[in-house]
């Protein structure tokens, strides 16, 4: 039975479930861009046996509202903490894949007292003056052409060749995601990335950070991880083999591995 639902949240409306013990450390999951709150689903499943998982539709994407115009990080930041007001969650570890890494970045900054920790996983932390154009063009495609125009180019991103021949199940569920993506949405994301640049201001997240990225990711490669790494004191980068960038999708067994023991020490 499904358990998602709706309210106002930082003035959208917005879509989100909760699922566990309310007595039960919290985990906030944020997924990547274009997708919603379904890309979630093994991961929520792994940790509910221990936690109270809050999962939502971010701005712009699913069933929540799309604002037109360029969205900004900050605003996407506190659409997390207004969401963990009004399902009565003080504090969370806080998961984020890709775009949901770039807001946990914020969130570490901006608002570290609600955090227990951090796992930052298939992100970065700037995107180059010179690549600013990639994300200009994705929209500019999208809008000439819809959202389906997006999927060709993105698979060749988000997973693996192994994953394509293995799992072509996990290409179609992806494919469904970008195409039900509000095009609004998507573009005021690739206007908030396309402006991206945080890595010389991580120093001052202090919560428990781990990285996670998979050796194979064109989108966002190892380097950029290993810069998020390097920038945030004692966060450690674990680096995981023949996936690329949805290695939860990709390789669960371990991806949960590299999870579970980490939010143990750190989920409360």
């Amino acid at each position: 039975m499904s358990t998602f639902q709706t309210a106002r949240i930082n003035g959208i409306s917005m879509r989100y479930d909760v699922q566990g013990d309310t007595n039960a450390p919290a985990v906030v999951l944020h997924h990547p861009l274009a997708t919603d709150l379904t890309f979630w689903d093994e991961v929520t499943a792994a940790l509910l046996p221990k936690y109270r998982v809050v999962r939502f539709d971010a701005r712009g994407h699913g069933r929540s509202e799309a604002p037109v115009g360029r969205y900004a990080f900050e605003t996407l930041a506190a659409d997390v903490v207004a969401l963990m007001d009004h399902v009565g969650v003080a504090r969370a570890a806080y998961l984020g894949l890709s775009m949901g890494g770039m807001v946990g970045q914020y969130l570490g900054l901006l608002h570290p007292a609600r955090f227990n920790s951090l796992i930052i996983t298939s992100s970065t932390s700037r995107v180059a003056p010179e690549f600013r154009s990639l994300w200009v063009d994705r929209v500019k495609v999208a809008r000439e052409k819809g959202m389906a125009s997006q999927v060709e180019p993105a698979m060749a991103r988000w997973v693996a060749e192994a994953t394509k021949r293995d799992k072509p199940h996990l290409v179609k569920r992806f494919a469904t995601m970008i195409e039900a993506t509000p095009l609004e949405g998507y573009a005021g994301w690739c206007g908030a990335i396309e402006l991206l640049d945080m890595t010389d201001k991580l120093g001052g997240i202090k919560l428990p950070t781990r990285v996670i990225v998979g050796d194979q990711d064109p989108a966002t490669p190892v380097a950029a991880s290993e810069a998020i790494h390097k920038a945030i004191p004692g966060s450690d980068l674990v680096v995981l083999k023949g996936v690329s960038h949805m290695l939860s999708s990709e390789d669960p067994a371990a991806f949960h591995a590299a999870v579970l023991p980490f939010l143990a020490q750190h989920a409360r």
